[in-house]
């Protein structure tokens, strides 16, 4: 009797600890740490990976971390091996690794998150004035591994031409605006939110610049084939001493999450988020268009736990 009663206060006195923080419990199973995968600290990635392990940690019973990663392609690997928890990547590059290379461990959390948009910079007096006019070009694209590589294979396809006929090579962005205004090559890939900081710092030079459009066609074409891609008129605006508005594509970026992590947990994430989600919002200009009604359309199905939020707020 004496071992019952004690049973019983020790249990009690452990749930009224779970309360005294004011935080609900994440479900059973839920780990007490997790990782948000990245990217550079100078990109968008990283300031909106900052905001959501805040809004998971100042909510839940969960000590979430922020971690600098290469970014969309680094963080489906990270997720897939289990090395990080959630990851903010592209919806093509899901997409692919969850189709047709067999990461099933990869799930939404939600989509919508941000845009990144394809653009490519050449110097004012550059003969490069198309898409086609790259081929048998040095070509800067970023960083080995980074998310512009798969985009530029998507977009050049369409346009008729391949990654492997342009003389590419990997470069961070801001290395490759120098290599770019030093003469060493002919172009530069950026995959990024607008503005990006490489182009910024090129067009607050005095060296004149221009960056090549998309075909009207193609962008249509792509955009209507994929829910990832969008397009449109990138302002010319957006840039100092841009000379022109130009026709490009964007992807819409979102957020993953391992898919044996419980549904009771990524229930609570995702409910926690959303209902932050002005949080988020303001981290970073490339976030401030995320909605409810984006956020459930994804590339790759979205884990049952967070299926079961957006199911409960009605949202499809």
């Amino acid at each position: 009797m004496k071992k019952r009663t004690i049973t019983v206060l020790l249990t009690a006195l452990f749930t009224l600890a779970a309360f005294a923080n004011g935080k609900p419990d994440s479900g059973s199973g839920t780990p007490k740490f997790i990782t948000v995968g990245t990217g550079a600290t100078g990109g968008a990635f990283y300031p909106i990976g900052v905001a959501v392990a805040s809004v998971i940690t100042n909510n839940l019973d969960i000590d979430a971390t922020a971690q600098v990663t290469g970014g969309a392609l680094e963080n489906i690997e990270l997720v897939q091996n289990k090395t990080i928890d959630l990851g903010i990547t592209m919806g093509n590059s899901a997409q692919e690794a969850y189709e047709k290379n067999g990461y099933t461990n990869i799930n939404a959390l939600f989509g919508g998150l941000s845009k990144g948009f394809f653009q490519i910079v050449v110097m004012n007096d550059s003969p490069i004035k198309t898409m086609m006019d790259l081929i048998g070009r040095k070509v800067c694209m970023g960083p080995a591994g980074n998310g512009a590589i798969s985009v530029a294979e998507t977009i050049w396809g369409a346009h008729g031409f391949s990654i492997t006929d342009v003389k590419a090579t990997y470069l961070s962005y801001d290395d490759g605006i120098r290599q770019l205004t030093d003469g060493n090559c002919d172009a530069v890939v950026v995959q990024a939110a607008i503005p990006s900081a490489a182009i910024q710092e090129l067009a607050a030079s005095s060296k004149a610049y221009r960056l090549i459009p998309v075909s009207e066609n193609v962008a249509k074409t792509l955009s209507d084939k994929y829910q990832y891609f969008g397009y449109g008129k990138l302002p010319k605006a957006i840039y100092q001493n841009n000379p022109s508005d130009t026709m490009t594509m964007y992807i819409i970026n979102m957020m993953i999450v391992r898919a044996d992590l419980p549904e009771d947990t990524v229930y609570n994430i995702t409910k926690s988020l959303f209902e932050n989600i002005e949080t988020i919002k303001a981290s970073h200009k490339a976030a401030s268009g995320i909605t409810l009604k984006d956020a459930a359309r994804t590339s790759v199905p979205l884990h049952p736990g967070a299926q079961k939020y957006f199911n409960e707020i009605k949202v499809k």
